[in-house]
C-alpha cells in the first residue's frame, strides 16, 4: 500500500507552486529484457468459489461462497476463524476507528455511508449447519466444527452473506457509480501450529492469507466495465439488463474487483505479460505514465528478483473523490490513480509531480513482496512495505538518475530516496520491528516505509549492489508462494553474502539505535573519525595527502572513535568518512569531511547543519 502520510499537509503547500511550474513528464524506457511468464506448481491451501451480485443503487453485495481449506500443518484444527473486514467500517466503536479516528491516509469516514458484512448461513458441504460466533469488534468470527480436520485433510464450507459497501476512504467501497471491492467476503485466517493466525482489523494493519485458487462470478448492470484479480473466464448476458462476469485466478492470496460504467481500457504487452490499464476519461493523460511505470516494474523487478509469472497485471485508476481506494495492492491487480497531493484542488498532469509513476511502481512492487512472497503484514510490516519501498525507490532512481524521481520544480529536483531519507531523519528513534498496531500513525510510516528503505540501502552499500541483488533474488526464489519471516531473510542474507550481519539485523531491524559518523580531527599525520549513536555499520574512510595521493581505510564502526596514523606519509590535507555515501542511514552527512587547514570548521559545521536542515525541509515537499 502506498503511504499518503505524513507528507500530505506538505504536499498541499507544494500544490500552489506546482500549478505554476509543471513537472517534467519524462519517459520510461528501461533497457532490461522483459520477464518471461512461467507459472510454478503451487499447492492451493485456501480456495474460494464465490457468486456475488452488486446492487449499484443500494451499494450492497449478496453472495454465496464455497471455501475449501487444506490443513498443511502437523496439527489438527477443530474450528474455523474468518475475517469480516467490512465490519471495521460499521461505526465508530470498532478497533479500526478507535485507532484511526475515522481517518485513513488523509481521507475521512462518512457516517452516512458505513460498511458491514453479515453471514446469513454457514454449513459444511454435506449440509450440516454450523454456528458462527462474532469475536472482538465483529471483524473476526469463529465456527466450531463437528470433528477435527487432521494433517493433510481438507474441509469444505458453504456460506451466504450480505454486505454494505462504505463510501471509499480506506481501500474499499464506492464513490457514485465507481466501485472498488476489496476485503469484501468472509475470508479464513491462516492455520499455523498452535492456532489460527487472525487478528481484528487494525487501522495500520494489512493482511495475511494462504495461497489458493479463486473462481468469482459477478452479476451487475450490463453497462458496467469490470476488472478483477486473475483473468476473465466468461461473460453471460442475463437478459434483464444485467450480466454475469467470471474471473479465475491461480495461486493468489486474495481477490478484489472493480466496476464502473466509465472505465476505458488500454493494454501493453511486456514479455508475455499483458498490462491492462483501466482508466477514467478525466485521467486519460496518465496512460503513458502508468503503462510506462508498470512495464518498467515488470522488467526491472523481473531482472532483479525473478519473473512475474502471471499472464496479466491489471492497473485500476480511481476517481479524484475516491483516492482512498488508490495506492493499494492485490494479486495481479493494483490501484493507482492520479494521487491527490493538493487537497481540494483538482488533480491534473501539472500538480502530481511523479506521483503517478511512483504509486504505480510501488504497488507493482507488491506483486513480488506480498502477493508472491507473502509476509505476515500484520506482524512484520517492515518486510512487506519495506521491501516494496526499497524496490520501488531503486526502480525510480534507475529511471530518473538525475535526482528527480519525485519532483521536478524548476531547478529544484527531489528524489524518492531523498524524501524517504528526510522522513527517517526527522524520527530516527522509531523502532523498525513490531506489529502494525504497536505504532502510532506517523511512526508506522517511519517503521514500515522510510526506515527499512534506509536500512536496506545501507545494507546494499556495505555488501555492494551485485551481492545485494543476489540476496534479494535468492530470497525471492526460495520463498516465492511461501510465508517467510525476518529470520528467514537473515539466513539468506548471511548465506549469500558470506558475512555475519548482526550489525544489520540486531542493530537496525530489531534495535532502535541511530548513527552519525564524523571526522572529528585532522592533524598533520593522523585522522580521527568518530561515531554518535549505537549502530555499528562498516564504513570507509578516505584520507587525502598533500602530494595528491590517497588512502582508503575500513572501519567496523564498533568503537566510539578511531584514529588512523601515517607517520611516514606526506602531510594530510583532508579526510572524509563514507565518501561514497553508502551508509544512507547516517543522520548527518554535512559533518563527514574535514580539511586540516580549515580552522573555521566549527563555524562551517554549524552553518552546514543549518543549511542541511533547510534542504531537508524542502525535501519534505517531495514525500509520498
Amino acid at each position: 500500500m502506498t503511504q499518503h502520510k505524513p507528507f500530505y499537509i506538505c504536499m498541499q503547500l507544494l500544490a500552489v507552486i506546482l500549478i505554476a511550474l509543471p513537472a517534467a513528464a519524462g519517459s520510461i524506457s528501461p533497457p532490461q529484457p522483459a520477464s518471461q511468464v512461467g507459472f510454478p506448481d503451487v499447492q492451493p491451501v485456501a480456495s474460494y468459489d464465490i457468486d456475488v451480485s452488486l446492487d449499484v443503487q443500494a451499494k450492497t453485495l449478496a453472495g454465496k461462497e464455497t471455501l475449501t481449506y487444506l490443513n498443511t500443518t502437523q496439527e489438527p484444527f477443530t474450528d474455523l476463524v474468518f475475517h469480516l473486514y467490512l465490519n471495521a467500517f460499521r461505526d465508530d466503536t470498532t478497533i479500526f476507528f478507535k485507532e484511526s479516528g475515522a481517518q485513513s491516509r488523509g481521507f475521512s469516514w462518512d457516517p452516512q455511508h458505513p460498511g458491514w458484512i453479515e453471514v446469513t448461513d454457514i454449513r459444511l458441504k454435506d449440509g450440516a449447519g454450523l454456528r458462527l460466533e462474532l469475536l472482538e469488534d465483529g471483524t473476526l468470527a469463529r465456527a466450531e466444527l463437528p470433528e477435527a480436520v487432521g494433517p493433510g485433510q481438507s474441509v469444505q464450507v458453504e456460506l451466504s452473506f450480505n454486505a454494505q459497501l462504505p463510501r471509499v476512504f480506506a481501500r474499499t467501497g464506492f464513490v457514485d457509480d465507481f466501485f472498488m471491492v476489496g476485503q469484501w467476503f468472509p475470508k479464513l485466517g491462516v492455520w499455523e501450529e498452535g492456532g489460527w493466525n487472525a487478528y481484528p482489523f487494525h487501522s495500520n494493519s494489512e493482511f495475511y492469507a494462504d495461497f489458493g485458487n479463486y473462481r468469482v462470478d459477478i452479476t451487475l448492470p450490463s453497462e458496467y466495465v469490470t476488472g478483477g484479480v486473475g483473468l476473465p473466464a466468461g461473460e453471460r448476458d442475463n437478459g434483464d439488463g444485467t450480466k454475469s462476469v467470471s474471473y479465475e485466478a491461480e495461486a493468489v492470496i486474495d481477490f478484489a474487483w472493480t466496476a464502473s460504467p466509465h472505465f476505458k481500457t488500454t493494454t501493453r504487452q511486456v514479455g508475455g505479460v499483458e498490462i491492462l490499464y483501466m482508466y477514467l476519461p478525466e485521467h486519460e493523460w496518465t496512460i503513458e505514465n502508468v503503462l510506462g511505470a508498470a512495464e518498467a516494474s515488470i522488467r526491472y523487478f523481473g531482472e532483479w528478483f525473478g519473473a512475474y509469472p502471471y499472464p496479466r497485471l491489471t492497473v485500476v485508476d480511481v476517481p479524484d473523490e475516491g483516492q482512498g481506494a488508490g495506492g493499494m495492492e492485490y494479486p495481479t491487480l493494483i490501484t493507482a490513480g492520479a494521487m491527490s497531493i493538493a487537497g481540494d484542488i483538482p488533480v491534473t498532469r501539472d500538480i502530481t509531480g511523479r506521483s503517478v509513476e511512483t504509486v504505480t511502481a510501488h504497488e507493482a512492487g507488491h506483486q513480488w513482496w506480498q502477493s508472491m512472497v507473502a509476509f505476515n503484514e500484520a506482524e512484520e510490516p517492515w518486510l512487506d512495505e519495506g521491501f516494496t519501498d526499497y524496490s520501488s525507490v531503486r526502480l525510480m532512481e534507475n529511471l530518473y538518475p538525475q535526482g528527480d524521481s519525485m519532483i521536478v520544480l524548476g531547478d529544484i529536483r527531489v528524489s524518492y530516496l531523498e524524501s524517504r531519507r528526510f522522513e527517517y531523519i526527522n524520527s530516527p528513534n522509531v523502532p523498525m520491528y513490531g506489529k502494525a498496531w504497536d505504532f502510532e500513525m506517523f511512526d508506522y510510516g517511519v517503521a514500515a516505509y522510510s526506515k527499512p528503505v534506509m536500512a536496506l540501502y545501507t545494507l546494499e552499500g556495505v555488501l555492494g549492489e551485485e551481492t545485494m541483488l543476489r540476496v534479494m533474488s535468492t530470497f525471492f526464489q526460495r520463498y516465492q508462494f511461501k510465508h517467510p519471516d525476518t529470520e528467514d531473510f537473515r539466513k539468506v542474507a548471511e548465506e549469500v553474502s558470506g558475512q555475519d550481519l548482526d550489525w544489520f539485523f540486531d542493530g537496525m531491524v530489531y534495535g532502535a539505535g541511530t548513527l552519525n559518523y564524523t571526522v572529528s580531527l585532522v592533524e598533520e599525520h593522523s585522522v580521527t573519525v568518530a561515531k554518535e549513536g549505537r549502530l555499528e555499520v562498516p564504513v570507509e574512510v578516505l584520507v587525502e595527502f598533500s602530494d595528491g595521493s590517497t588512502e582508503l581505510e575500513s572501519w567496523a564502526g564498533v568503537e566510539a572513535s578511531k584514529t588512523f596514523s601515517y607517520p611516514n606519509r606526506p602531510a594530510i590535507d583532508s579526510a572524509e568518512v563514507d565518501p561514497d555515501r553508502k551508509v544512507i542511514i547516517d543522520l548527518n552527512w554535512s559533518d563527514n569531511g574535514l580539511a586540516r587547514r580549515a580552522q573555521i570548521w566549527p563555524w562551517i559545521a554549524l552553518v552546514t547543519r543549518m543549511l542541511y536542515q533547510l534542504q531537508n525541509a524542502m525535501l519534505a515537499l517531495g514525500g509520498l
